[in-house]
């Protein structure tokens, strides 16, 4: 056995990646993404938060699902009807006669105020879990200049460089795939003098089988 040699390790010749290739899987990304936006839209019972009343258990830009129940109980967060509007704050008392006391989580949030008051007809469910961010994709359909101003609060200094730098890859990756490929590809005697490829039978390669 060749000793020199065999202490070398075996290099193997690396292909790129085609970029149509590239391409492809970016729209099979995309794709996937808002088909599963779109699942959520259309299947599941949700809410999209907008306000800063439940903050900070569910920030603006959250999104909320909501499960209907046959009663509340105090200490809950639900979404129910008043003044015309849907609200999602937590249930912190029941009076006498039925009627339900609700407050943002907000400290400085008050007791709500309505009239008429909330009763149990009104509440369209339980918020059973919330997602923080999921929800701004809906903000940002409703009202963009709010959506970016409470996303840039929620990130933060270095959210938004790490946003930042994700963007600037993606956009540089994006570029790269879609450059052009030579019309003539590297024949295989160029390529066997390349100092990253090892032809089949070459002397490397026997001298590590024998």
């Amino acid at each position: 056995m060749d000793h020199e040699t065999a202490t070398h390790p075996k290099k193997v010749a690396l292909k790129a990646i085609p970029s149509g290739r590239g391409r492809q899987l970016a729209y099979v990304a995309v794709v996937a993404l808002v088909g599963f936006f779109l699942s959520i839209i259309l299947v599941t019972n949700h809410a999209y938060i907008t306000t800063p009343s439940m903050y900070p258990t569910i920030p603006p830009g959250s999104m909320a699902f909501i499960q209907a129940e046959p009663s509340y109980h105090v200490g809950e967060v639900i979404e129910f009807r008043a003044n015309g509007l849907l609200w999602i704050h937590r249930l912190v008392g029941i009076r006498a006669d039925g009627s339900y006391i609700t407050k943002g989580d907000n400290p400085q949030s008050i007791p709500d105020v309505f009239v008429p008051e909330v009763r149990v007809t009104d509440v369209v469910g339980r918020v059973s879990t919330s997602i923080p961010y999921l929800g701004f994709p809906e903000l940002f359909v409703h009202s963009p200049r709010y959506a970016l101003q409470w996303l840039q609060a929620e990130l933060g200094l270095r959210g938004r460089i790490a946003l930042l730098i994700v963007a600037v890859g993606l956009a540089a990756l994006l570029v790269s795939r879609s450059r052009k490929l030579p019309d003539s590809p590297t024949a295989p005697e160029d390529m066997a003098s390349k100092d990253d490829f090892v032809a089949p039978g070459s002397a490397v390669e026997e001298s590590l089988t024998a």
